[in-house]
């Protein structure tokens, strides 16, 4: 036989074999989306659709001249229509006259076109819903050649129309799963390798503040790279859900992305760490402030992930168990990429949400987040029943008194953070560092001529808070640090001089001991402070009272979760187990004599003195972590990548003995997180 006829013979054996793969996966790509689009709509809701279609297929009640995205509602009725028409079990099984219905709409949304003056709506929901209806009536609109190209290439318009910068994140993810039924439905092998290819993009780790970043926080509306800002709680979510249906829809075909790890690491690594008690974090939640709105999302995805039987579902099956409520899980994590701390514990946590040039708080836009402005300004949410923020918390509280902040109490009105623009701080200053049990970070804040420096201090039990250097010169009003507000819960008790008292009414409070409310102790380590107090059936909130233009304010106070009654508030006031080393602008120093465990942040370089024969020299701004007991040390550069040194020196003296440690400072995405190296002492 001929060698060359042989060739042919084997070549096109091989094609025929390729081609049978890519028509078998596509296949079941489309039977698995048919399955999960089908739904059964009722009989009188079918019925109702079709009495409000006229002639030329618009349904009555739709402004379809509209701008703002409301013709939307055509395209979630044509899924009414597509899913009555193929589910077995409907009254409308595979009825002639609701098919006509439905190519008549079809064909009508398709040439209209409808254009919002939101550029999302056009590349995203419209073809993302659309194509659950075109799914379903794939083979009925295949039979109109006219109808099924002008189908197909509505679809793909989103797709290849998206500039780069629309290609990220969770809007990238979302512009494709828009597109992926036409390609499906043409048994189109290049798209969906391009498609692929796009989400093994996106499920890579990113650093210009669109998706994944280096420490697993995810960031959207990050103004182009210049100001990352974490959205877990709305866009992560989008990401999530779009990745997750990718993945059911391709898994085990050769167009499905080997991305999955990344979205492992994104659960353990970031998602079960802002969820306490089926509530997450607020910080996370960007201009739809919430702090449980889409808890219920976020349980049914974890529940898909975990289905898809990945290598790490034994450590995903505890994940899924902690943001459902179960809250074993403990530690410290620093976010370096966001200015973001989170500390936990079995019964309670903590989050601090800092604000630089490079970061930004949370956003405004659509009518949505107009309270924002001062998200960023350390805020410090405390969880201990996990309600503190629920409901409708973000339509009572007062936005110049998130908690942790500090800010004047003016009634000038604040610069909405419209997209992230004025949303971020003056000065570059914000971060911390961690060694995953304890951590500590500072800010200096630079906002509205108000300049602070805000740190807090992790511990086991307790966490501190310290400002200094609070200083503004044209202010109009009163200026406070809020310790907390949040939903009310149960009544007020609070210690003057010894005495226990019962708050009645909005009080100041001088020479306050502590307060406690809603099994949280508040301990003033100021006696001068001024504590405002105030408790109706709706919001608790305590604030310090810096006067009008303050020069040079400070403040310092124990936080204690889970305190129970007025006699263990009582004796933990008599036995604080912290010190305060300092608390100035240069530098700010705590130290817990029970855990032997001293918390530093260097605002420039200097030397602290501990007691009369130790001290810590730093030659650069830090933030630094020392474990006595152990003789570890773990440092930070809270400037980031504004300005990192490739060497951070610290020079440790304990009586006559001396050391000094040379931490090589993470460079690049890394800039900000933290080293530790263990302490070895030598004779001086």
């Amino acid at each position: 036989m001929n060698l060359s006829f042989v060739k042919i013979v084997i070549a096109w054996l091989l094609l025929c074999t390729n081609v049978g793969l890519k028509a078998s996966d596509f296949s079941i790509i489309y039977d698995r989306m048919f399955n999960e689009y089908l739904s059964n709509p009722s009989k009188s809701g079918v019925e109702s659709l079709l009495q409000k279609m006229d002639d030329k297929g618009r349904f009555k009640g739709i402004d379809y001249q509209a701008k703002d995205g409301s013709p939307r509602k055509h395209v979630q009725n044509l899924i009414n229509l597509a899913a009555a028409y193929q589910n077995s079990g409907n009254s409308f099984y595979r009825n002639e006259d609701l098919k006509k219905a439905y190519l008549l709409s079809l064909n009508f949304w398709i040439d209209t076109n409808n254009e919002a003056s939101n550029w999302w709506f056009r590349y995203i929901p419209y073809p993302k819903e659309l194509s659950k209806s075109v799914i379903l009536m794939a083979q009925e609109i295949k039979k109109d050649k006219v109808l099924f190209d002008k189908t197909i290439k509505y679809l793909r318009w989103s797709y290849e129309n998206a500039s780069p910068s629309r290609l990220t994140g969770a809007n990238g993810a979302d512009i494709i799963m828009g597109s992926l039924a036409a390609s499906v439905m043409t048994d189109n092998h290049e798209q969906m390798i391009d498609f692929r290819n796009q989400m093994d993009r996106l499920l890579s780790i990113q650093n210009g503040g669109e998706g994944v970043e280096p420490d697993y926080m995810f960031s959207q509306h990050s103004q182009g790279g210049k100001a990352r800002q974490i959205y877990y709680g709305n866009y992560g979510k989008e990401f999530i859900n779009s990745v997750l249906f990718y993945f059911e829809f391709c898994n085990n075909t050769q167009y499905n992305s080997v991305g999955i790890s990344l979205l492992e690491d994104m659960y353990v690594n970031g998602v079960q760490w802002i969820f306490f008690n089926k509530n997450y974090d607020p910080n996370q939640a960007g201009r739809y402030n919430t702090s449980n709105q889409y808890y219920g999302q976020f349980e049914s995805m974890t529940k898909r992930l975990l289905n898809l039987q990945t290598s790490r579902k034994d450590e995903l099956k505890k994940v899924y168990e902690r943001i459902t409520g179960e809250n074993s899980l403990t530690g410290n994590r620093m976010f370096w990429r966001f200015d973001y701390m989170i500390n936990r514990r079995a019964d309670y946590m903590v989050s601090t949400r800092m604000s630089s040039t490079r970061t930004a708080g949370s956003e405004a836009g659509l009518g949505f987040g107009e309270y924002n402005y001062y998200s960023g300004n350390g805020t410090n949410y405390i969880f201990v029943s996990g309600n503190e923020y629920s409901g409708d918390y973000f339509k009572k509280f007062n936005h110049r008194q998130f908690p942790g902040i500090t800010a004047e109490q003016d009634s000038a009105k604040l610069p909405i953070p419209n997209w992230g623009e004025n949303a971020s701080n003056g000065n570059p200053f914000a971060g911390g560092v961690s060694d995953s049990t304890y951590g500590t970070c500072g800010m200096i804040l630079d906002r509205r001529e108000l300049q602070a420096h805000k740190s807090w201090f992790y511990f086991d039990e307790e966490f501190v808070c310290l400002g200094a250097g609070i200083h503004q010169t044209n202010g109009k009003a009163l200026v406070y640090t809020t310790l907390n507000q949040c939903n009310a819960n149960g009544e007020v008790q609070y210690s003057t001089k010894g005495k226990t008292s019962k708050l009645k009414d909005p009080k100041e409070i001088i020479n306050v001991n502590w307060v406690l409310h809603g099994k949280i102790g508040y301990f003033n380590l100021e006696p001068t402070s001024t504590f405002v107090v105030a408790c109706d059936s709706i919001l608790f909130s305590a604030n310090i009272n810096h006067g009008v233009n303050p020069k040079n304010g400070t403040y310092a106070y124990i936080v204690k979760p889970r305190m129970e009654s007025i006699s263990e508030a009582k004796k933990y006031g008599k036995n604080i187990p912290v010190q305060i080393i300092s608390n100035t602008d240069k530098i700010q120093a705590v130290k817990n004599t029970k855990l032997n465990v001293t918390e530093v942040v260097f605002y420039e370089a200097g030397s602290l003195q501990l007691s009369n024969e130790k001290s810590i020299v730093v030659d650069a701004p830090c933030a630094l972590l020392w474990k006595e007991n152990t003789g570890q040390i773990t440092l930070a550069n809270p400037l980031c990548e504004t300005k990192n040194p490739s060497v951070i020196i610290v020079k440790i003296q304990n009586k006559d003995k001396i050391t000094e440690i040379a931490f090589q400072m993470p460079t690049g995405v890394k800039s900000g997180s933290s080293v530790t190296k263990k302490l070895l002492f030598e004779k001086k």
